[in-house]
């Protein structure tokens, strides 16, 4: 509940959660601007910043090049959790 609350003080409608874990939770929501998003929420401590950097490098190569990653979008981080924006893959599995 805690980290709706703060995807939704950022902006975001939070529409539902899409997956849960250990290190954090992923929430699907919408934002006027950006769109239909995947959101992660993450405690610091499981924030890894040299994974950011790498994934930064590979989103950057054509889409043709590398089609199985999902694009980070932007990271935000608070006093106790991260925020990663990441495109929305609808698999419907």
């Amino acid at each position: 509940m805690e980290d709706s609350k703060l995807l939704e003080s950022e902006g975001f409608q939070v529409l539902k959660t899409l997956g849960s874990g250990a290190q954090g939770n992923v929430f699907l929501v919408h934002q006027q601007q950006l769109g239909f998003l995947a959101a992660k929420v993450m405690k610091n401590d499981f924030f890894d910043t040299t994974e950011w950097d790498i994934a930064g490098i590979l989103s950057k190569d054509p889409p043709q090049t590398c089609p199985f990653i999902i694009r980070n979008i932007a990271a935000k981080q608070f006093d106790k959790s991260t925020i990663i924006l990441m495109d929305y893959a609808n698999m419907e599995v």
